[in-house]
């Protein structure tokens, strides 16, 4: 009775980890995937930043009305936002070992991913005039 006891335990403990490992698994392949999304972007942006810095207002306008640049600038933000939150997630998850704050941190990091990503969206999309 007690080795069909301890075998039921390592099969549960080993459905734990294979679940565990699949999704740091994803995980990983999100932020690498995230990471080669970003280089050209970020190459694009640093390129970008210092020409749009000066330029006045309508200037600017006008800048952000070229579809490319509009896009390129979504894509940024929005993938820039997206792979910020799963690297805190990792330090969250390394660093916190008390298991509620660690929940409350990677909640509190979502909601605010997810709002500065819809805010950061709705400001570019009303400086296009789109809503």
């Amino acid at each position: 009775m007690d080795i069909f006891l301890m075998n039921k335990k390592l099969e549960e403990g080993n459905e734990v980890s294979k679940k565990s490992n699949e999704s740091g698994l994803k995980h990983w392949w999100q932020q690498k995937l995230s990471a080669v999304a970003m280089f050209p972007l970020t190459i694009w942006f640093l390129i970008n930043l210092p020409s749009f810095l000066s330029l006045s207002y309508t200037s600017k306008v006008a800048w952000l009305e070229k579809t490319t640049n509009s896009v390129f600038l979504i894509l940024f933000l929005l993938i820039s936002s997206y792979h910020m939150k799963l690297g805190l997630i990792v330090v969250i998850e390394d660093y916190i070992h008390n298991n509620f704050i660690k929940r409350l941190l990677i909640k509190a990091l979502q909601i605010f991913t997810l709002a500065s990503s819809v805010l950061l969206l709705v400001l570019v999309l009303k400086f296009l005039r789109i809503i």
